[in-house]
C-alpha cells in the first residue's frame, strides 16, 4: 500500500520561496523518522549490508513524464538487524519485500534525508544471511539533467541516465556509492522502434504491451551504480567494424555510435579514432579492455562534458561531434576527452575508489592518460604542452588558503561534487606526469598495469595505491611522492640560487608554499618534490635533478662553470612554481625565445606568480611579458597572450597603454604558421587590443555566417560572436538567437551563451536573462549565459540584481550538478565589498544548492585576493607605463 506524506520544506526558504518535494513512505510498522534522521548516514553507508547482485526492469517511454521500475537486490547482511540503509531519491515506492530462507516479508521504505538516504525496515529482526529485496516504484523524469531525465530535440524525445556521482538513486533504489560494486541484469521496455542502450550487449527482444517491446541485456561485470547507463530514443545508430584483437586482448569488441536523429554522421571522427586509441591504451597498461562492447553516445543534452558510463560512454554533443567547420582546437579537445573517457574503463570502472575522497584515483589518471596516449599516437601533436598548461591552471585554485587537497575526506553526500574540480583533475594529472617524467615511463606505466590487474573488478583507496605502486615499480619513493602531493594542499614554490666560483658550480634549492599578495596562507610547507632544473652555459647545457625532501638542498652542476640561464622546471614537468635571483630572471627574459617550449610555459607562469605575489616589479614583469611574445612556438604565444589578458583585466580602464605595449611587441614577430595560433591571435587583436581592422574582419565573417552566406571555423565562434554582438546592436542579437535553432550545433550554442553578455544595450542583456528564466535556451548552457552577463561590467549590477531577486527561479533553470557553483558568479566583482551580500544570499541554504559552501568560501577568498592583486598591478605597472 502506498502512502504519500505531505511535502516538507527542504530547509529554510531561500529568499522567501520554498521548493517543495514529496517524501514517500511505505510503512509496515511505526517508524520514528525524527529519530532515524539523527542517526542516518550522511555519507558512506554502514557495513551492515552489501549488495551482491541486482536484477532491474525499467519501463521507459521518453514521450511520457514518468517511468516505472522494479528491482531485486541480493543483499548480504553482516549482522542481525531490523532494517538497512540504502539509497533512493524521490522515488514513489509502492511495495518493498524482503525474502530470506524461502520466506517473503513485507518491508517498509522511508526516505529520511534529502540526499536520498532511505531506511528499509523489516517487520522483525533478520539474522545475518543473504536477503533479497524486491522494490516496485515509479518516478518522474528529472527536470535538471540529473538521474534519469528526458529531453526533446527536433520533435524527438530521448531519455538518458546521468548516474555520476550519486544520481543513480534518482532512478534506481540501491547502494549508491562507488565501492559497493555488484553485477547487474537489466531489461528495459521501450516503444517499438526506439533504441535502448545499456552497459552490456542486447541479448533478446520480446513483445510487451501493444506498441512496446522488452529488451534484455547481458549480465554485467561488477559495477558501481554511478556507472549505470540507460538511454532510450530515436537515435541514429552508427556501426563500425569491431575493435580487432591484439597482443593484449584476444577477443573482438563491437564498436557502435549513437547520436540524435540526423547527427550520426558527425560521430565518424571519434569512432574512427577509437581503434588505434584503444590499442595504445591496452599496450601501455598491458591490460585488455574489460567490457564486451563499446558504445559512443552523443547526448542531445548533458550536464557535463562526458561521463564514463561503463562500455556506454556518454558525451555532450559539443564535445564529441565533428562537422565540416570544426576548428583545430575543438578537434584537439575531442581527442583529449575521448582519451580521458576510454581511460576510465580501467581507472575508475574496472578498479574503483571505494569512496569519493579518493576520486583522484580515477579522474587524475584519466586526465593524465590524455597526454600519455596522445603523445604515443601523435608525437608531434604538442599534447605535452597542453598537459603543462592544464597543471598551471590548477595552480590558480591551489593558491587559495582554503583549497582542498587532492584527496580529502568527504563526509556528506552534499559535498561529493565538490571533489570534481581542477585540484582532482588537473593538479592530479600534473603530479602523475611529474612522477612519470622523473622516474621514467618504463617504471611507472608497467606498474600501473600491475596495480590494475591486482584490483580488477574491485576497489582500491589511496593507501592501497601508494603501497601497490611502490611495490609494483620497485621504487617505494614513488608512493611517497604521490602521498606528499595528494594529501596536502598548495603549490610548492621552489627557489633556485646558482652559486658560482671554483671548479664546480652549484644550485641551492629551497622550498616553501606559494602565497599570492593578500593571502593569509602561513609561511612554510614541505613536499617531497622531484625537481629538475635545465641550465645553459655557453655551448653547454644539461639538467640537474634532486628529490627535494627538505627545506633546502644544494646540488652540483657538472659541466658548467657558471650557468648563464637556469629554468628550475625542466621540460615543465614539475608541479611547482619557481623563483630566481633578479639577475637570472633578466637572463631568462633575454633568452626567452630560445627556451624549450614546455619550459617557456613554466617560466611565464612563474613570472606571473612572482608578480602576483609582489616579488617582481613592474619594469621586470612588463619586460618579461614583452619577451614572451617573441617565442617561435605557437602554443607558447597563445599562453603569453593569456598572460597579457590577465594583466589587462587587472588594470581595467587604465589598460590602454599596456595594450599599446603588447601591440608593439607583436608587430615585430612573424605570422604564426599554426592555424590554432592564427585564430587565437586574430581573437586577441580584435577582442583584447580592439584593433579596428581585426574587429571589422571578424564582424563581417560572423555576419555572413549568421546570414547563411559564409563559413566560420568553430574556433572563431567566441571571438567573432563577441565582436559582432558588441558592434551590431539588437539586430545582431536577433541574428545570433535565430541561428541557434537553425544551425542546431551544440558548439555554436555554447559559444552563443558565452558571448551574449557582450551585447551593448541593457535591453538586450535583459532579453538574455529572460532566456534563462523563461526556458528560451538549452538548460545545459544557462549557467554559462549568466557568467557571460556577469563578466560584462556594463551589465553586472543589473544581472546580479535580477539573479538575486529571483534566485530560486534562476537555480531551477541551472542543471542540478552545477547549482552548487552559483556563488562563483560573484567573482566577476573582484571586490570583497560584495561578501556580506553574498553571505546573506546563501545563508538560508536549500536542497537545490546542496554543497555550495566550498564554492562560497573559495569565492570570498578569491574576491579578496583579486582586489589585492589588482591594486598591486596598478600600483607597480601604471607608473612604468606613464614613463616616456
Amino acid at each position: 500500500m502506498r502512502f504519500l506524506m505531505v511535502a516538507i520544506a527542504a530547509g529554510v526558504c531561500l529568499l522567501g520561496a520554498c521548493a517543495q518535494r514529496s517524501v514517500w513512505t511505505v510503512p509496515v510498522q511505526p517508524v520514528d523518522e525524527a529519530a532515524l534522521a539523527r542517526i542516518a548516514p550522511t555519507g558512506r553507508l554502514p557495513a551492515t549490508a552489501r549488495p551482491k547482485a541486482y536484477r532491474v526492469a525499467l519501463d521507459l517511454d521518453p514521450r511520457e513524464t514518468h517511468f516505472s521500475g522494479s528491482v531485486e537486490i541480493d543483499v548480504e547482511l553482516a549482522a542481525a538487524t531490523n532494517g538497512i540503509w540504502l539509497h533512493g531519491d524521490d522515488l514513489e515506492v509502492s511495495r518493498v519485500t524482503a525474502t530470506a530462507g524461502g520466506e517473503t516479508l513485507e518491508a517498509g521504505w522511508s526516505e529520511i534525508l534529502d540526499s536520498g538516504v532511505v531506511w528499509v525496515s523489516f517487520p522483525r529482526r533478520l539474522e545475518a544471511r543473504r536477503v533479497t529485496l524486491a522494490i516496485d516504484y515509479t518516478a518522474a523524469f528529472d527536470t535538471g539533467l540529473a538521474g534519469l531525465f528526458r529531453v526533446e530535440s527536433q520533435g524527438n524525445w530521448y531519455a538518458l541516465a546521468k548516474s555520476e556521482s550519486i544520481q543513480a538513486r534518482r532512478f534506481l533504489p540501491g547502494f549508491d556509492e562507488p565501492g559497493l560494486k555488484a553485477p547487474f541484469e537489466v531489461a528495459i521496455t521501450v516503444p517499438e522502434g526506439m533504441h535502448a542502450i545499456a552497459n552490456t550487449p542486447e541479448v533478446s527482444r520480446a513483445p510487451a504491451q501493444p506498441g512496446f517491446e522488452t529488451i534484455t541485456f547481458a549480465p554485467t561485470r561488477p559495477l558501481s551504480t554511478y556507472l549505470l547507463s540507460t538511454a532510450v530514443g530515436n537515435f541514429d545508430k552508427v556501426e563500425r567494424p569491431a575493435l580487432p584483437r591484439n597482443d593484449v586482448r584476444r577477443t573482438e569488441i563491437p564498436l557502435t555510435g549513437y547520436a540524435r536523429a540526423g547527427k550520426g554522421e558527425e560521430l565518424a571522427f571519434a569512432l574512427d579514432l577509437t581503434p588505434e586509441m584503444m590499442r595504445v591504451f591496452e599496450e601501455m597498461l598491458g591490460q585488455p579492455y574489460p567490457y564486451e562492447k563499446l558504445d559512443i553516445i552523443a547526448a542531445p543534452q548533458w550536464p557535463s562534458g562526458a561521463t564514463e558510463l561503463a562500455a556506454a560512454i556518454t558525451y555532450r554533443e559539443g564535445r564529441i561531434l565533428v562537422g565540416p567547420n570544426t576548428g583545430p582546437s575543438l578537434i584537439r579537445s575531442v581527442k583529449e576527452i575521448h582519451a580521458h573517457e576510454i581511460a576510465h574503463m580501467w581507472f575508475g570502472n574496472l578498479v574503483t575508489p571505494p569512496w569519493w575522497d579518493d576520486l583522484w584515483l580515477k579522474e587524475a589518471f584519466a586526465t593524465w592518460s590524455e597526454t600519455a596516449v596522445l603523445e604515443i599516437m601523435e608525437p608531434q601533436g604538442n599534447h605535452d604542452l597542453a598537459a603543462v598548461i592544464d597543471g598551471i591552471r590548477a595552480m590558480s585554485l591551489d593558491s587559495l588558503k582554503g583549497v582542498r587537497a587532492v584527496a580529502e575526506p568527504v563526509s556528506r553526500n552534499e559535498d561529493i561534487r565538490n571533489a570534481y574540480d581542477a585540484i582532482t583533475y588537473s593538479k592530479g594529472q600534473s603530479v602523475i606526469r611529474m612522477i612519470d617524467t622523473f622516474f621514467g615511463p618504463d617504471v611507472l606505466r608497467p606498474a600501473l598495469g600491475r596495480y590494475i590487474a591486482q584490483y580488477a573488478d574491485g576497489e582500491a583507496n589511496s593507501a592501497r595505491f601508494y603501497s601497490a605502486i611502490g611495490k609494483a615499480s620497485g621504487q617505494r619513493a614513488i608512493g611517497n611522492v604521490f602521498e606528499s602531493f595528494v594529501t596536502q594542499p598548495g603549490v610548492p614554490l621552489v627557489t633556485a640560487r646558482p652559486v658560482c666560483g671554483g671548479a664546480l658550480s652549484k644550485i641551492e634549492f629551497s622550498q616553501t608554499r606559494y602565497r599570492p599578495i593578500g593571502s593569509e596562507i602561513p609561511p612554510g610547507g614541505q613536499w617531497l618534490v622531484p625537481v629538475c632544473a635545465a641550465w645553459k652555459d655557453g655551448a653547454n647545457s644539461g639538467e640537474v635533478c634532486v628529490l627535494l625532501d627538505a627545506p633546502q638542498r644544494t646540488v652540483d652542476v657538472r659541466g658548467a662553470i657558471c650557468p648563464e640561464v637556469v629554468v628550475p622546471n625542466a621540460r615543465g614537468a614539475g608541479y611547482y612554481r619557481f623563483d630566481l635571483p633578479a639577475e637570472y630572471w633578466r637572463s631568462l627574459t633575454d633568452h626567452f625565445a630560445e627556451l624549450e617550449p614546455r619550459e617557456a610555459l613554466a617560466a611565464i607562469d612563474s613570472a606571473q606568480a612572482a608578480f602576483n605575489a609582489g616579488a617582481m616589479g613592474g619594469v621586470e614583469y612588463l619586460g618579461f611579458l614583452e619577451a614572451s611574445l617573441s617565442h617561435p612556438h605557437g602554443t607558447v604565444l597563445i599562453f603569453a597572450l593569456n598572460a597579457w589578458d590577465a594583466l589587462f583585466a587587472q588594470l581595467g580602464d587604465a589598460a590602454e597603454p599596456a595594450k599599446a605595449r603588447a601591440a608593439a611587441a607583436l608587430a615585430g614577430r612573424e605570422a604564426p604558421a599554426e592555424l590554432e595560433t592564427q585564430i587565437r591571435l586574430r581573437g586577441f587583436r580584435a577582442a583584447s587590443l580592439q584593433e579596428p581592422e581585426a574587429r571589422a574582419a571578424l564582424v563581417a565573417e560572423a555576419d555572413a555566417f549568421l546570414s547563411g552566406t559564409g563559413e566560420l571555423s568553430s574556433d572563431l565562434y567566441p571571438y567573432a560572436l563577441r565582436a559582432a554582438l558588441e558592434e551590431g546592436g539588437t539586430a545582431m542579437v536577433d541574428k545570433v538567437l535565430a541561428a541557434i535553432p537553425r544551425l542546431d550545433d551544440a558548439v555554436f550554442l555554447q559559444a552563443a551563451a558565452d558571448s551574449l553578455g557582450s551585447a551593448a544595450a541593457p535591453e538586450d542583456a535583459a532579453r538574455a536573462l529572460d532566456l534563462i528564466y523563461e526556458g528560451g535556451i538549452s538548460q545545459q548552457v544557462t549557467f554559462s549565459l549568466a557568467q557571460s552577463l556577469m563578466n560584462n561590467p556594463a551589465h553586472r549590477e543589473m544581472t546580479w540584481a535580477r539573479l538575486t531577486g529571483n534566485f530560486p527561479g534562476f537555480t531551477a533553470r541551472v542543471p542540478s550538478q552545477l547549482r552548487r557553483n552559483t556563488p562563483r558568479l560573484a567573482r566577476a566583482f573582484c571586490d570583497p565589498g560584495v561578501i556580506p551580500d553574498l553571505e546573506a544570499l546563501f545563508a538560508a541554504g536549500s536542497r537545490d544548492l546542496a554543497g555550495h559552501e566550498r564554492a562560497l568560501e573559495e569565492t570570498k577568498e578569491y574576491l579578496t585576493l583579486c582586489a589585492a592583486q589588482r591594486e598591486n598591478a596598478r600600483a607597480v605597472i601604471l607608473p612604468v607605463l606613464a614613463r616616456p
